[in-house]
């Protein structure tokens, strides 16, 4: 039975996967049916608000806005389920930046309010800084002044980054990540600005998950997650937000309370080509212009990092896509060598040659191993996986995307202090019944202790020098990738790893680590990789002297 007073409606159908042309990023929100007609009266609420700064400062957003947003608006007030409830429950919304993100944030907040659904409503407007925080407050609060009818409904309260709305004795609160505990708060709808930021840090993804859990006393709660690509590198809760759409769009992952809308081209089509900018900027022709994009993009032609800022920030263009100052491997390249197919007994059988390299980390880090095969055509084959104590887990899940890897078979956790240890002798064991393993590369640490585990197998163990003496391997990689001759089996985990890789180089030599010390962004799996590159090589007897063989280089365990 449905509410009293509601009569039950249609079941709505599901969103994704997408039936109809794609020909833009309109597309990609879809038109429902709106039975209760609340999408539509947000939308002329949200239409009659002023625009506050800008050239169109004075202006009502109705009759300047690019298309998406009353589309998204519609979307998000009007998909409602057989009893007339508002079926979403999450939206992640990704484009690049100058789309009108923070405007529209702040338009959605107050409609959010001048709806009248609730007595005592909390609109949550969350960002990474005080700054940003402000930018959010100071529009609504700009909104709110434009029109004496608002200031008659609202009190702004400056000094505390509070509106309060007096017909339902709401609130709508900007909040900032540095100083904030979103404990006691009950928000009807949360706004997320920039969740790549807020995602980078334990904090603020301990804050977003406090909006998604912390509403379950709203009737209809809410959360909207704004963000453009981030600059560094995609990790954290932005990341595995980012993941869920992309499944969720392509109709992999089943969830009608989630809505993704990612503005990027679609595959086959160069997102750094004027022609298809429009994919990445919804608002083209509203908010900016493409001369302007242009100027801008002429501009920082010869600055590879103000390049690499543009292509993220006015492009929403990942900075793994591309290898970019101070990056390893684009992921592109990296994803143009896959193959899903190829299992370790699968490389087992096609290999004449097998090198294991292994990473053994702390409890509170990833633990990786990697065999590397060689076939009788010349072509290398590359199988991996990893793994983490229960410690590590759940001290880190939240920033890091470890049940997207655990679900896909490609890490497992273990309990106790020795279960990563044991599953890589499991895998030697496996390789060294086949006859055909050639040597055990291992970070000096742990060397002992794996060496002992891997003593049964009747191959040698060596450890592997690590930091600048990685370089041949490093360039090895990169070699091989380049002439074709590369395949590795599309681990999810590893391709993390990879797009966490940051370089150093000093001459010609190349050092590898990741971008923190301690952070969210690990690339152990690239560590064993490059542990059994470096066996190979030495076996080869290439780059040997000097390298390998200066007594600090590989030695028997």
């Amino acid at each position: 039975m449905g509410r009293p007073g509601l009569k039950p409606f249609r079941p709505p159908p599901p969103l994704f996967p997408i039936t109809g042309p794609v020909r833009g990023p309109l597309d990609m929100i879809p038109k429902v049916a709106d039975p209760t007609g609340r999408g539509a009266r947000a939308w002329s609420i949200l239409a009659r608000l002023q625009i506050t700064e800008g050239e169109l400062a004075g202006r009502l957003i109705g009759e300047n806005a690019p298309p998406w947003q009353q589309r998204l608006v519609r979307l998000i007030f009007g998909h409602v389920d057989a009893q007339g409830l508002r079926l979403l429950r999450e939206v992640f919304v990704n484009m690049a930046k100058k789309n009108g993100k923070t405007t529209f944030a702040a338009a959605l907040a107050l409609t959010k309010l001048l709806l009248n659904e609730e007595q005592r409503e909390q609109v949550v407007c969350l960002a990474a800084t005080r700054l940003q925080a402000r930018i959010a407050f100071d529009s609504m609060a700009a909104m709110i002044r434009a029109d004496q009818g608002l200031g008659d409904r609202f009190e702004i309260v400056e000094h505390r980054s509070v509106i309060k709305y007096s017909p339902t004795y709401s609130t709508a609160t900007a909040v900032s990540a540095e100083l904030a505990s979103l404990v006691g708060f009950n928000p009807s709808l949360a706004l997320v600005d920039e969740l790549h930021l807020l995602g980078a840090t334990p904090k603020g993804a301990k804050l977003v998950n406090q909006c998604r859990t912390g509403n379950v006393g709203r009737r209809e709660p809410l959360v909207v997650s704004i963000s453009t690509a981030p600059i560094e590198r995609s990790e954290g809760i932005f990341e595995t937000t980012r993941g869920k759409a992309r499944r969720v769009i392509a109709g992999e992952e089943i969830d009608p309370h989630f809505f993704g809308w990612i503005c990027e081209p679609p595959p086959g089509l160069d997102p750094a080509a004027p022609e298809n900018w429009h994919w990445s900027n919804p608002s083209l022709g509203y908010t900016l212009t493409r001369e302007r994009l242009e100027a801008n993009l002429a501009g920082v032609q010869s600055d590879p990092a103000a390049l690499r800022d543009f292509r993220s920030q006015n492009l929403n263009i990942s900075p793994e896509e591309t290898a970019g100052e101070e990056k390893w491997l684009s992921l592109a390249e990296w994803d143009g060598a896959a193959d899903t197919s190829l299992t370790l007994e699968a490389l087992i059988a096609e290999a004449a040659h097998i090198w294991i390299g292994a990473d053994a980390g702390g409890l509170d880090d990833l633990s990786a191993i990697a065999a590397l095969g060689k076939c009788a055509d010349g072509r290398f084959l590359v199988w991996s996986h990893q793994w983490v104590s229960r410690r590590g887990y759940e001290k880190r899940k939240s920033v890091s995307p470890y049940d997207l890897f655990i679900t896909a078979g490609e890490l497992d956790v273990f309990d106790g202090g020795a279960g990563d240890v044991a599953g890589f002798a499991e895998v030697v064991d496996l390789v060294a019944a086949s006859g055909k393993l050639a040597l055990i590369g291992v970070d000096s640490y742990g060397a002992t202790e794996l060496g002992q585990a891997f003593a049964d197998c009747g191959t040698e163990t060596q450890a592997v020098p690590q930091g600048w003496r990685l370089t041949p391997a490093i360039s090895w990689i990169e070699r091989r990738l380049a002439d074709g001759n590369f395949r590795h089996s599309g681990a999810t985990i590893l391709r993390w790893n990879v797009s966490n890789v940051t370089v150093t180089r000093q001459g010609n030599a190349v050092s590898i680590s990741k971008a923190t010390a301690v952070g969210a962004g690990k690339i152990d799996g690239v560590a064993a990789l490059l542990n059994a590159v470096a066996c190979s090589i030495s076996q080869a007897g290439q780059d040997a002297i000097g390298i390998y063989s200066d007594g600090r280089g590989l030695f028997s365990v």
